[in-house]
């Protein structure tokens, strides 16, 4: 029995890869399918406090919602779960969202299950994007570019998974989105 489910989840893991796929330039292409909401599923365990990454949107950020409670939701970009639990328990994440024509960027958190988003920057289509958070003894330090930000972390432990490109809560992908991510 133990067997079967290491090959399940190695054939999992196999499966999921192909829909992330590195470029010339060192970047993973992460496409988040129409009428989709994840972009990759696999679990890669995260050995390190720090996750620095760079990432770059193409016009596919572009997008309009339709139901005005969900216009101003905010995308997952990329980040880390935290303390050995799920993602909304204890996660830290760099946010995004195409916005009064505007590609913004955010300090997404989640800290003993209570979700803090926090406003950080904008950034240009098509330009990188330079990215970085850290996990210390009781803060996630956020670097977008030259804009920093810290937010208060409630765990001490250090079991922690990647977190891949997400769109919406309530809505899907109205259409391809496609983000490069470099890590």
């Amino acid at each position: 029995m133990k067997k079967i489910i290491v090959i399940l989840l190695i054939l999992a893991l196999l499966l999921g890869c192909d829909k992330a796929k590195k470029n010339e330039n060192g970047y993973q292409v992460f496409i988040i399918k129409k009428g989709h909401h994840e972009s990759f599923s696999a679990h890669k365990s995260l050995n390190d406090s720090v996750l620095k990454f760079k990432a770059i949107f193409d016009s596919s950020a572009i997008y309009t919602i339709a139901a005005a409670e969900d216009v101003s939701d905010v995308n997952k970009l990329f980040g880390m779960t935290d303390c050995g639990v799920a993602n909304h328990v204890n996660s830290a994440r760099i946010g995004w969202r195409w916005f009064q024509d505007s590609l913004q960027l955010f300090a997404y958190v989640y800290s003993n299950g209570k979700r803090t988003i926090t406003y950080m920057t904008s950034a240009l289509i098509g330009k990188e994007i330079n990215c970085s958070i850290t996990a210390t003894k009781d803060k996630y330090l956020f670097w977008i570019n030259n804009v920093f930000y810290s937010q208060q972390r409630n765990c001490n432990e250090n079991d922690r998974f990647m977190l891949y490109p997400f769109f919406g809560g309530n809505t899907l992908a109205p259409h391809n989105i496609s983000i490069k991510i470099a890590y």
